[in-house]
């Protein structure tokens, strides 16, 4: 495990069976941890269709937001290609004429979780993206990741500006790590 990752996971504390940092209830969803930017999350109309939550404002400029949606997916559907087309359009219209996105690549959720063997949100697709300038220069990067259980699609992402200290990636991968199914 990269240092960055060992770090950012000593600093959440180790994760043990205790209580989540954050339930979606209506998916069923823990996430384990949660980076301090989400600590007093702004939550939306949470519904059993849909559901959106979101970080406060904060000084490091990080965004990291959750939605959820009921839906039944096509069995056919290719999952990392519904990450790409779902986050085109809930990120900021703003940020679209300058968004560089890589290819959507698999992560085993749950890893460091301590209900990976019985919980696990499974295999989930993930997509690192840049925001750039005209020049060609990063002003923001980011990741994003899905997940799809219980009738339910689950599509989260962190950007932070180009010139944060923050590495999303990595600390998103952390949260994808600690994250589980909640019983029912």
């Amino acid at each position: 495990m990269p240092l960055a990752l060992i770090l950012f996971a000593v600093a959440l504390g180790e994760s043990t069976e205790t209580a989540p940092a954050y339930v979606l209830e209506y998916p069923g969803v823990a996430f384990g941890v949660l980076p301090a930017e989400m600590a007093s999350p702004v939550e939306g109309e949470l519904s059993d269709s849909s559901g959106a939550v979101l970080s406060p404002p904060n000084s490091s400029g990080t965004e990291i937001r959750i939605y959820y949606w009921s839906e039944e997916l096509d069995p056919n559907t290719r999952k990392g290609d519904w990450l790409v087309e779902r986050l085109s359009t809930m990120l900021p219209p703003d940020v679209l004429p300058n968004l560089l996105m890589g290819e959507p690549d698999w992560v085993e959720g749950s890893m460091a979780s301590p209900y990976r063997e019985t919980a696990s949100i499974g295999l989930v697709p993930t997509v690192n993206f840049n925001l750039i300038n005209e020049n060609g220069a990063v002003t923001g990067e980011g990741k994003a990741a899905a997940m799809f259980r219980n009738g339910y699609s689950v599509l989260f992402y962190m950007l932070a500006p180009g010139e944060s200290m923050m590495n999303v990636r990595a600390v998103l991968d952390v949260v994808i790590s600690e994250m589980y199914l909640e019983a029912d």
